[in-house]
C-alpha cells in the first residue's frame, strides 16, 4: 500500500511586488507546485494522500489561494475517487483566536477529504486496514495535551502531525515559545510518520519524515537553493520511500564578491561577470548577490549594472556584509539573519503570532546544525 506524502504548500505565499496579469508571480510559482505535485499524484495513484501543515501561507489566505486548493482537490477525488485526502492544519493555516476554525476547516466537509484545524482525530479505514491519526497545530498548543496512539486492530499505522522534532527524546514538540514534548515517535509504534514545518526533506529517525515544502517559500529562498522541492511517497509494505522532485523557479545563491577599496571601479566588473557565469543565464531567476566590505553609502558604484539585470531577473537582491562571514561570531550572524528575517515578515500582511513565533524558532542556533 502506497501513501503520498505532501506538507508546506504555502498556498497564497507572496513576494517582490512582480504582478503579471493581475496575480503576484510568486503566488502563482506556489500554486503551479501544487497542481504539479497534484498530477504527479493522480499517476502513482496512492492508497492515501497525506498533507503534513501550513497547507496555505497565512491565517487569512486570499480567495485566490481557496480556489487553488480546491482545484487540487477536485482533480484528485475525480481521478482517484477511493484515495482519501487528509490534511493536518499547520501554524500558518490557524488563526489566534481559538474560536475561529480557519479557512482549512472549510474543506473538512467535502467528500474524502479531512480537513483537520483544531483537535486531533483517529480515522481508520476498514478497508485499508489503515489507522491515520491528525495533529494539528492548535491541538498542540492549547490543553488538553493531544492523546495520540496507534490502533492494535489496524494493520498500518500512520502519524500525520505538525511541529519540530526533539532528536534526542524522539518526540514532536509544539511550536510555542516552550518547547513542550508532544508525543513520542517510536517507529515501533507508527509504520510512518508524515510531518510538516521543514522546508528541507529528511528524515529525522527512522520512519520519521520531513517532506518538505513544494517551492522555495520564505523569507530568504537563497538558503533553499541547492535543495530539490518535491514530495514522497512510500510503500508500507516494503518500508521503500521515493522521492519525487517537482520543478519550481529557480533560486541561485552568488559567491560572495569581495570589495577592492584601492579598486572601486572593478567592483562593476565583478558583479557582471559573476552574473554572466550563472548557468543558463539570469532571466526569469531569484538572484543574490553578496558584497563583502562595501560601505552602504558607495551603493552608487552598482547604479551603473544593477538596473541592467533587474530587469532580466524576476528578483535580484544585493546582501552587504559588512565582513566575510568567518570574521562573525555565529551569535551575530544569527542575529543579522533574525533582524532581516523579521524585517521582512512584519512588512507582510496578516502575520499571526504563532507565525512569528516559528520564525524566531527556526533562527535559534539549534536549528542552524
Amino acid at each position: 500500500m502506497i501513501i503520498a506524502h505532501l506538507s508546506d504548500l504555502h498556498l497564497g505565499y507572496r513576494a517582490f511586488g512582480n504582478v503579471e496579469q493581475g496575480r503576484n508571480i510568486r503566488e502563482a510559482d506556489v500554486a503551479r507546485a501544487f497542481h504539479q505535485a497534484i498530477q504527479r499524484v493522480v499517476e502513482i495513484a496512492p492508497s492515501v494522500v497525506l498533507v503534513a501543515g501550513d497547507v496555505f501561507d497565512r491565517p487569512e489566505p486570499p480567495h485566490s489561494a481557496l480556489v487553488a486548493l480546491a482545484q487540487g482537490l477536485q482533480s484528485l477525488r475525480e481521478a482517484l475517487p477511493d484515495t482519501p485526502v487528509l490534511m493536518a492544519a499547520g501554524a500558518r493555516d490557524t488563526p489566534a483566536g481559538s474560536a475561529d476554525p480557519g479557512a482549512l476547516a472549510a474543506f473538512d466537509t467535502l467528500p474524502g477529504v479531512e480537513a483537520v484545524t483544531a483537535t486531533t482525530r483517529s480515522i481508520h479505514y476498514s478497508r485499508l486496514d489503515l489507522n491515520v491519526v491528525l495533529v494539528p497545530h492548535r491541538s498542540t498548543i492549547q490543553g488538553p495535551r493531544p492523546l495520540v496512539e496507534p490502533n492494535p486492530d489496524a494493520r498500518w499505522n500512520v502519524l500525520v502531525g505538525y511541529g519540530s522534532v526533539d532528536r534526542e527524546k524522539r518526540t514532536l514538540v509544539s511550536n510555542a515559545l516552550v518547547s513542550d514534548a508532544l508525543l513520542s515517535l517510536d517507529s515501533d509504534d507508527w509504520d510512518y510518520v508524515a510531518l510538516g514545518h521543514e522546508h528541507f526533506r529528511r528524515e529525522v529517525a527512522s520512519g520519521v519524515y520531513y517532506a518538505g515544502a513544494l517551492e522555495r517559500v520564505g523569507a530568504t529562498p537563497w538558503e533553499e537553493a541547492a535543495e530539490e522541492k518535491g514530495f514522497q511517497t512510500c510503500d508500507l509494505e516494503s518500508g521503500q520511500v521515493r522521492f519525487h522532485p517537482i520543478h519550481g523557479r529557480p533560486v541561485v545563491s552568488l559567491e560572495p564578491i569581495p570589495f577592492e577599496a584601492d579598486r572601486p571601479e572593478r567592483l562593476r566588473e565583478r558583479v557582471r561577470e559573476v552574473l554572466l557565469e550563472v548557468p543558463g543565464g539570469i532571466e526569469e531567476k531569484i538572484v543574490r548577490i553578496r558584497i563583502q566590505g562595501l560601505p552602504a553609502e558607495r551603493m552608487d558604484l552598482l547604479d551603473g549594472v544593477l538596473p541592467e539585470y533587474r530587469r532580466r531577473a524576476l528578483h535580484l537582491e544585493v546582501q552587504l556584509d559588512d565582513e566575510p562571514p568567518g570574521h562573525l561570531s555565529q551569535d551575530v550572524q544569527l542575529s543579522r539573519r533574525l533582524a532581516s528575517k523579521l524585517v521582512e515578515r512584519l512588512a507582510g500582511e496578516n502575520q499571526n503570532f504563532d507565525a512569528l513565533v516559528e520564525l524566531v524558532q527556526d533562527c535559534l542556533p539549534e536549528r542552524q546544525r
